[in-house]
């Protein structure tokens, strides 16, 4: 069979995108044009879309990748890295998995290496099948866990959940906060400026630009990508999370924040933790899904949070090509300096 390597949204078509998505059992919003269109939309991203087709004109499989740096100028060449989440999808027809997924690794590496530090997929599925062809290509395999809680049925959700969240949902409930989907931009300003003396704080890891978050806002508006449900207190946003959804199938925690120790009787983290899973529930959607909880062989504090709201753990792993070891370890060097010194 006779493939043929296709690059750009205009020479795979969203048409046929979506067509190819609609069928794949491993579809995420992560691999769609919409997730592609934010990417475009928001500074310091710049998307990548690889296809491959058959001589038929039938699309085999798809990868979507992003171009991600933190800063501007030289500082921000430094940084910039090339992350996927949950692909690349390979049609579960006649083909070869291995040779369909070597040849769009190849083509990425082929177009981001010379200006990207390093290369990382975050597995959303099983990708063993595909092990060879990412070995062949220079990534290294890591063990990363992530936690799926069912939606799918209310009882076992509401099951898995530890008895002290619950009490500290109602507890949040009944000192007066409320839980609303994001309705304005100035909420999304208050959302944002939490998130961003969190990841100072505490993550210490970058965070993109506030509009981003505006960005998937007026997609939200618009029915697409997902929600942005707010916690709010006395009418004040306290915290907040971006939830992409995949229709039917998954809604995902990709940025939460909330001011947890204003009030020993108002806990939003919690609250829209359990108000995102209820979401889930009410809107027939069957998994929710943390988006990580780190390596297994190191103590993370977030995952001792997260598991408290059951669920299964999976360990779908990573993969992670470094493109130029030399300027990465520079790179690593200068973050760390930067983050000693507070300037970011």
């Amino acid at each position: 069979m006779e493939l043929k390597l296709l690059s750009g949204i205009e020479s795979v078509g969203r048409a046929r995108w979506e067509s190819f998505l609609s069928d794949h059992q491993h579809r995420t919003i992560f691999q769609s044009p919409e997730m592609y269109d934010l990417y475009k939309e928001a500074p310091n991203f710049a998307p990548i879309i690889l296809a491959i087709e058959d001589n038929r004109g039938i699309l085999k499989a798809i990868l979507l990748a992003v171009n991600i740096k933190d800063y501007k100028g030289i500082i921000g060449d430094l940084t910039v890295r090339t992350i996927i989440y949950g692909g690349p999808l390979i049609s579960g027809e006649e083909g070869n998995p291995e040779e369909l997924s070597g040849i769009l690794l190849k083509a990425l590496i082929d177009t981001v290496e010379k200006r990207s530090l390093y290369i990382q997929f975050r597995n959303a599925y099983d990708m063993t099948p595909l092990y060879p062809s990412f070995q062949k290509n220079r990534f290294l395999a890591e063990d990363h866990l992530n936690l799926i809680v069912s939606t799918s049925d209310s009882q076992t959700a509401h099951s898995g959940i530890s008895k002290s969240k619950i009490r500290q949902a109602k507890n949040s409930v009944d000192s007066g906060v409320e839980l609303v989907l994001a309705s304005t931009e100035e909420e999304i300003n208050h959302f944002y400026l939490i998130l961003e003396q969190i990841y100072k704080d505490k993550a210490k890891k970058p965070l993109p630009q506030k509009s981003f978050f505006i960005s998937f806002f007026r997609a939200m508006q618009k029915g697409k990508l997902g929600i942005i449900i707010l916690a709010k207190y006395q009418g004040i946003v306290i915290g907040g999370m971006l939830c992409p959804i995949t229709p039917g199938k998954i809604l995902s925690e990709w940025y939460i924040c909330g001011l947890d120790k204003m009030n020993n009787k108002v806990h939003p983290s919690v609250l829209l933790t359990y108000g995102a899973i209820e979401y889930a529930i009410s809107n027939a959607i069957p998994k929710f899904d943390f988006m990580g909880i780190g390596s297994p062989d190191k103590p993370y504090g977030v995952r001792d949070f997260k598991t408290r709201f059951g669920g299964q753990s999976v360990n779908f792993g990573r993969f992670t090509r470094i493109n130029n070891p030399n300027l990465y370890r520079i790179a690593r060097a200068g973050y760390s300096l930067l983050l000693y010194l507070h300037l970011i």
